[in-house]
């Protein structure tokens, strides 16, 4: 019986962390991960953080926008490593895409990898067509925007 009520403790308390799946990123994912070459569909990359206010108004665009159509592939990276409070704050943008943390590198050789002319700024877009064609958004994005450099419509 106490074996039963452990195992069930360590679900109710395991499950939700397992549920999230978050990738520990470093610099060679980095560099692989924001290659054009790597996406042959229409795919945005949001970089995010727990305490960015306008992070969230994007990652709720992307989530209106995947939602409204299913070609679009949303991809996640959260600009710190990764902690418990970071799976409740994407949970509800339900996006399926690939979930990403800052790893064990050095944050900023990280950042360089994601792109040597970031600065660190939040929100940070990157949008690829699928066909080659990559460009970087800071700052809030718009559905125009993701329109226009993804090639879709919402």
């Amino acid at each position: 019986m106490i074996r039963r009520v452990i195992a069930l403790c360590f679900l109710v308390v395991a499950g939700p962390l397992v549920a999230a799946d978050f990738t520990p990123l470093d610099r060679v994912a980095a560099k692989r991960l924001l290659d054009p070459e790597s996406h042959r569909q229409p795919t945005v990359i949001a970089l995010w953080s727990s305490d960015c206010n306008y992070c969230k108004k994007n990652l709720d665009l992307l989530s209106r926008l995947a939602k409204g159509n299913k070609k679009l592939h949303v991809i996640t990276v959260a600009a710190e490593p990764e902690s418990p409070q970071l799976w409740p704050m994407l949970k509800p943008y339900a996006l399926s895409g690939a979930r990403y943390v800052y790893g064990s590198d050095n944050p900023e050789a990280i950042a360089y990898a994601i792109d040597p002319k970031w600065g660190g700024e939040l929100p940070r877009t990157f949008l690829f067509d699928g066909r080659g064609g990559k460009a970087v958004v800071a700052g809030v994005i718009s559905t125009s925007a993701v329109e226009k450099l993804t090639a879709l419509r919402f």
